[in-house]
């Protein structure tokens, strides 16, 4: 009797149902560039990710055009507060810790509540000199903010002082990006060109198993969160379908007003979509039907 791997067993069943281990690095390569620019080390990255500083550097040069589905997978739900998480000892981009404290205070958290809550010296951290905090420190608001950003705190004072500084609330920001240097508050991102434009295809796919939810932009995310619960699903399963914390898909739902759906509700279809608006379909290279989010009716999608 011939005995083989583990891993070898599997790869015949892969092969058999159709399935490759191997995909394109352009995505990954894409989102390892995007945590780069966001100031993280190689091989903080490589450790977060399960790769080699090597493995990371190849993927990074374009030298590996290809990547195992299960790093894809990996890289494509890592985020800053995961690496962070992770990391030992050392210093990490105070911007996390800012935003988490000026969203406390937006939420009635003064200083001195804080402080007495865990985080020590706020003031000096808000306006202290360079980007950088150690991961210790890091953590503390982290923990802090946790505990109280659903909450609202007993300092009116400190709200409107807040609001005048134009600090945004907990609720405008995702537990995933609220540490990347380059996201915006959701109150922002309206603002910006394309806040209009909405990939259904996308969003679709992502309600079909796809794991490519952190691929998808605010807006998408959010109508992928609200099919979802009208599916049924629980927080727990929404948030392992996006890439993101149970924490993060609540402040999606109270955000938005994304009930959870009742035992024996009528599931929808495609109703979902009418909270799009009148919206225009963002060009994919995708060659499966969409929908018009103004129309209902399906269309090819542009090349």
């Amino acid at each position: 009797m011939v005995y083989r791997k583990a891993w070898e067993v599997q790869y015949q069943r892969d092969r058999a149902r159709g399935q490759t281990r191997y995909v394109d690095a352009k995505p990954t390569r894409s989102r390892l560039a995007e945590l780069t620019a966001a100031h993280v080390p190689v091989r903080a990255l490589g450790r977060a990710c399960g790769l080699s500083d090597t493995g990371v550097k190849a993927i990074l040069a374009g030298t590996s055009t290809q990547v195992q589905q299960e790093t894809a997978t990996r890289v494509a739900r890592i985020c800053l507060r995961d690496i962070y998480s992770d990391q030992a000892t050392g210093h990490v981009p105070k911007i996390g810790a800012v935003r988490r404290v000026h969203a406390l205070m937006a939420m009635g958290w003064s200083h001195h509540q804080l402080e007495a809550a865990g985080v020590p010296n706020t003031a000096r951290l808000l306006s202290g000199p360079g980007h950088l905090v150690t991961v210790e420190r890091w953590r503390e608001v982290c923990e802090v903010y946790d505990r109280l950003s659903m909450t609202p705190g007993p300092s009116p004072e400190t709200r409107g002082w807040a609001r005048t500084r134009g600090y945004a609330p907990p609720l405008a920001w995702d537990d995933d990006s609220i540490d990347d240097p380059t996201a915006l508050p959701h109150g922002e991102l309206s603002k910006g060109r394309g806040a209009d434009v909405i990939d259904m295809v996308a969003v679709r796919r992502t309600l079909d198993g796809d794991p490519r939810g952190p691929g998808l932009t605010a807006r998408e995310k959010t109508l992928a969160v609200g099919a979802l619960a009208a599916r049924g699903a629980s927080d727990p399963q929404i948030a392992d379908r996006l890439g993101v914390s149970d924490r993060t898909v609540l402040r999606w739902r109270q955000r938005e007003g994304i009930p959870t759906r009742h035992a024996g509700a009528p599931v929808p279809d495609l109703q979902w979509q009418a909270a799009v608006g009148a919206t225009r379909l963002r060009s994919t290279r995708d060659a499966s039907p969409s929908f018009s989010s103004a129309t209902g009716a399906s269309r090819p999608l542009a090349r």
